[in-house]
């Protein structure tokens, strides 16, 4: 099988290139390791109490933050229908329901804060978000709901993730209005879908359940070689290749290079993989307030809950994310306590209205080994770094190499694959 470019991962990054370059007239072949596209964007689609309501739950990305003109450029075309999320956003502490979010301004606060700190400082300074709150001076509540947020927010460790990618992030989400979430009606993998359909009725190739094990290169020659889900070897060859696997694939090894792109690796190894959980479970009604929106609870796991409010589908999402990660056991059981004490309920009663529990670990599954990256300090770089073509034949793209202060987001990907896509065009 020879092509033109030989695409690994059928992601956002991934298909967003593909559908471009197809569309150019590149012969395109996508290997994708699933026996779907998508990548971490992965709905799973079920039915309510009664099996009569279709209802789309998101085990992956299930936000479009804010106004990310590619995102809803695209969301337009293919003709996809969503709906702003809206409603109250309370906290439960010290046994009782307030309805401000503490934590979420508290965290907003001191990042605004470091931001302006951050402006006044010799270029190139950094360190990680726990060092900065040491020297900040802000007391202990305000500095534990501010670790709170930047954990659960980024699913990173406070320990390790950098001021100046904050900032950075902080800046590009002002940009967009990202403090808007949004929600596709039909479920968020109908977006990977319709760019799977355009890039074959453009010609292109998609290779489900093809593992790819090792890439065999030199200047303007690719061998991709991997395995079928059916056991069968395989191999891809190509004149170029891009590689649009998650940061965490990258770093585990598990692609053999041949020869090794040295500072391609080095600089993925300077990034960092997330860990988040997330429990979403739909209930027989909604026993909760009725419009609740977001639900904070900083003395229990999961500390953060969303709804789809304002559609009343009787679900609520529950999330972790950094390191509080791994001390989530038992986890059906304590989502339900949680919620069970929030709202003053025995945790039978709860157990009783459930209808179903729906989750992914995304840091076990072996073609993403995390949730999403980011930049810990001294790393702001290490994004653009991981973009610059290799011999104009290996392209590197995905959320970890968005340069627009993104990471971990749809819009990030989608633009990385676009970004890719238009550096083959160009030396095409």
């Amino acid at each position: 099988m020879s092509y033109d470019i030989a695409i690994l991962g059928a992601g956002v990054a991934g298909l967003a290139a593909a559908r471009t370059l197809a569309l150019a007239g590149a012969r395109v072949a996508l290997i994708e390791a699933r026996r779907r596209v998508g990548g971490r964007v992965y709905t799973e689609h079920t039915t309510d109490d009664s099996g009569t309501r279709q209802i789309p739950v998101e085990l992956g990305a299930e936000f479009v933050h804010g106004l990310p003109q590619e995102t809803w450029a695209l969301l337009r075309e293919a003709g996809l229908d969503s709906y702003e999320l809206d409603g109250l956003e309370i906290t439960f502490a010290g046994g009782q329901l307030l309805t401000q979010a503490p934590q979420r301004s508290g965290g907003f606060a001191v990042l605004e804060d470091m931001a302006s700190w951050l402006r006044t400082q010799p270029p190139g300074t950094d360190m990680s978000f726990s060092d900065y709150l040491a020297r900040s001076g802000v007391d202990a509540g305000t500095s534990a709901r501010a670790l709170g947020y930047v954990e659960g927010f980024n699913a990173a460790d406070s320990r390790r993730i950098g001021i100046a990618a904050l900032a950075e992030q902080q800046r590009a989400e002002q940009l967009i209005d990202s403090e808007r979430l949004f929600h596709v009606r039909a479920g968020y993998d109908a977006l990977p879908m319709f760019l799977a359909r355009q890039f074959e009725r453009a010609g292109g190739i998609v290779m489900l359940g093809s593992v790819v094990q090792r890439i065999d290169w030199q200047s303007g020659a690719v061998n991709v070689h991997g395995t079928l889900d059916s056991g069968q070897p395989f191999r891809v060859q190509a004149a170029r290749a891009l590689i649009s696997v998650p940061l965490g694939v990258l770093q585990s090894g598990a692609l053999e290079f041949s020869p090794v792109p040295a500072d391609i690796l080095t600089q993925a190894a300077r990034l960092a993989m997330g860990a988040a959980r997330r429990q979403t479970l739909i209930f027989r009604s909604r026993f909760w307030l009725q419009d609740l929106s977001f639900l904070f609870t900083p003395e229990s796991l999961p500390a953060t809950w969303w709804t789809s409010m304002p559609n009343d589908v009787p679900m609520i999402t529950g999330w972790i994310g950094g390191p509080k990660v791994a001390l989530f056991d038992a986890a059906l059981e304590r989502s339900l306590s949680t919620l069970a004490q929030a709202f003053g309920l025995g945790v039978a009663e709860v157990r009783a209205l459930l209808v179903s529990s729906h989750s992914h670990d995304w840091q076990a599954d072996p073609y993403s080994r995390g949730s999403y990256s980011y930049a810990p300090a001294g790393a702001l770089d290490a994004s653009e770094r991981m973009t610059r073509p290799v011999d104009g034949t290996l392209y590197f793209a995905g959320e970890h190499t968005d340069v627009t202060g993104h990471w971990g987001t749809v819009h990030a990907a989608l633009r990385s694959g676009l970004r890719a896509a238009a550096q083959m065009l160009q030396t095409a």
